[in-house]
C-alpha cells in the first residue's frame, strides 16, 4: 500500500493522491483502505518514513564535515527521487523510527567536537534547511522540460534576443561578472540550468559546512 502511493505521489505528486486513486490502484474498495490507514495525512507519514528507511543512516566515520556532505548529498538525492518531499510540511515532524534514528545518527554526527547542545541541533538544522531550500531549485530545473514541453537549450534560444536587448550595455557589473565566468558551469553534460543549480547546491553547501567549521573552532578557541 505504501509503496503504491509513493509511486503515485512519484507520478502526479501528492495533491493528486486521494484514497479513492490508491484504493483503484490497489484493485480494493475505499472503505477497505480506510482499515489500514484512517486517512491522507498519516498515509504521506507513513510514506515519508518509508522513504527515509530506504536510506543508509549518516555515518561518522569521516568526521564531522564529511558526515553533514553525506546527509545532505543523501537528502538531495530522496528529494531529486520524490519531489513531492519537498510538498510535505517539515513544522510538525514526522515521528516514525526511520525518522527518528537518522536524526539521531545526524546529530551523532557532531559529538565531541566542542559545541554547545543547542549549537548542535542547529547545526544539523541548517544544513537540513539549507538542502531542502536548495533542492528545490534543483528539483525544478529537472522537472522543466516535462512540465513546459520544452528543452533547457530550447528555452535559453527563444530568451537569447530578449536578453541581449534588455543587457546592452546597461549592466556593466552583470557583464562583467559573465565575461568573468561568473555563470559557467562545472559540466555540460546535463542541461545548463540543471547543472548551475547542483553546483550552487555544492558551493552553498561548502559556505554552510564553512560556518559550522568556524563555531567549532571558537568553541574549542
Amino acid at each position: 500500500m505504501v509503496d503504491a502511493a509513493i509511486a503515485e505521489a512519484d507520478r502526479a505528486g501528492p495533491a493528486a493522491l486521494s484514497m479513492r486513486a490508491l484504493a483503484q490502484a490497489l484493485g480494493i474498495g475505499t472503505a477497505s483502505l480506510y482499515t489500514y490507514v484512517p486517512g491522507k495525512a498519516e498515509l504521506l507519514e507513513l510514506m515519508v518514513e518509508r522513504v527515509v528507511g530506504g536510506r543508509p543512516l549518516p555515518d561518522a566515520d569521516g568526521g564531522w564535515r564529511a558526515g553533514l556532505r553525506d546527509l545532505a548529498a543523501s537528502d538531495l538525492a530522496a528529494y531529486r527521487a520524490h519531489p513531492w518531499l519537498l510538498q510535505v510540511a517539515t513544522s510538525r515532524t514526522v515521528f516514525g523510527p526511520n525518522v527518528i534514528a537518522r536524526y539521531d545518527a545526524a546529530l551523532g554526527l557532531l559529538d565531541g567536537v566542542g559545541l554547545a547542545a543547542i549549537d548542535v541541533a542547529g547545526c544539523v538544522a541548517a544544513v537540513e534547511s539549507y538542502t531542502r531550500g536548495a533542492a528545490s531549485a534543483v528539483v525544478e530545473a529537472e522537472l522543466a522540460p516535462v512540465q513546459t514541453g520544452s528543452s533547457d537549450d530550447e528555452w535559453w534560444e527563444r530568451r537569447a534576443p530578449l536578453l541581449g536587448e534588455r543587457m546592452n550595455g546597461r549592466f556593466p557589473r552583470l557583464a562583467a561578472l559573465e565575461e568573468a565566468g561568473a555563470f559557467a558551469v562545472s559540466d555540460t553534460v546535463l542541461p545548463y540550468t540543471l547543472q548551475r543549480a547542483l553546483d550552487r547546491f555544492h558551493f552553498g553547501l561548502d559556505l554552510v559546512l564553512d560556518s559550522i567549521g568556524g563555531r567549532i573552532a571558537a568553541a574549542r578557541g
